[in-house]
């Protein structure tokens, strides 16, 4: 499975991309937004997975999410996030987004989250 991880805290992305690489998964990784995007755009195959950080500089969750999908992306999007409001999530099971998990999750719950999309896309 194909994993795009995008945060702006290098810590974070440095975490999760060992994580999701020591399961298996072919992961990259993006600091923001726009770089995100323009590598889901120039990418040879469709990414399986995003992991998105709702909270980034100059182009947060939501608008990342829209622009993905306005771009052409119809995979699965994990938003991955702390201090989300209760609007802020509603908007985003609108946006068809496969999973919201807060910062720091519960233990387990963001790689339970990776392998049922992994089960879904094999």
């Amino acid at each position: 499975m194909r994993v795009l991880v995008v945060d702006d805290d290098m810590h974070v992305l440095a975490m999760l991309a060992e994580t999701l690489r020591a399961e298996g998964y072919e992961t990259q990784t993006a600091l923001d937004g726009a770089h995100a995007l323009q590598k889901i755009a120039t990418a040879d195959d469709e990414y399986d997975l995003l992991i998105v950080d709702g909270r980034m500089p100059h182009l947060d969750g939501c608008r990342f999410v829209m622009q993905a999908r306005a771009g052409g992306y119809s995979g699965h999007i994990i938003i991955f996030s702390a201090y989300l409001d209760a609007d802020e999530r509603k908007r985003y099971r609108t946006m068809n987004v496969t999973a919201v998990i807060d910062k720091p999750p519960r233990p387990g719950e963001l790689m339970n989250a990776v392998r049922k999309i992994a089960a879904e896309v094999a």
